[in-house]
């Protein structure tokens, strides 16, 4: 079992009135110890979410861009119950930053079956 311990930093970017109405950027700044996982970004809340994009890492920089404004979170692990960020509201024309650290244990972050997402 992992626990997530996750920082998120928005900064607003101004854009041409031409921009499009995907612009947003997240990055996570993800520690995993070596060990590679699966890291979704869902779009929706818990229960009722769908995968927008998804890539393996053995920790590093993962970096998902053009994403529209909504509701966003993040499942990370590679059984069928995972670590699951609080959902964030991305507003467009923004860039995000976390910090996600993977540690064995509890902590403050929920544990979710995959399928109930």
């Amino acid at each position: 079992m992992y626990l997530i311990k996750s920082i998120c930093v928005a900064s607003a970017v101004i854009f041409s009135s031409l921009a499009s109405a995907c612009s947003i950027d997240y990055t996570i700044h993800l520690e995993t110890f070596g060990e590679g996982v699966l890291v979704e970004l869902r779009a929706g809340q818990p229960g009722s979410s769908r995968v927008v994009k998804a890539t393996r890492s053995n920790g590093g920089t993962v970096h998902f861009s053009s994403l529209c404004p909504g509701p966003y979170f993040v499942a990370i692990g590679n059984d069928d119950s995972v670590s699951v960020t609080q959902t964030r509201f991305f507003e467009d024309n923004a860039r995000y930053t976390s910090r996600i650290t993977m540690q064995r244990g509890s902590g403050n972050v929920s544990r979710q079956s995959r399928k109930s997402l």
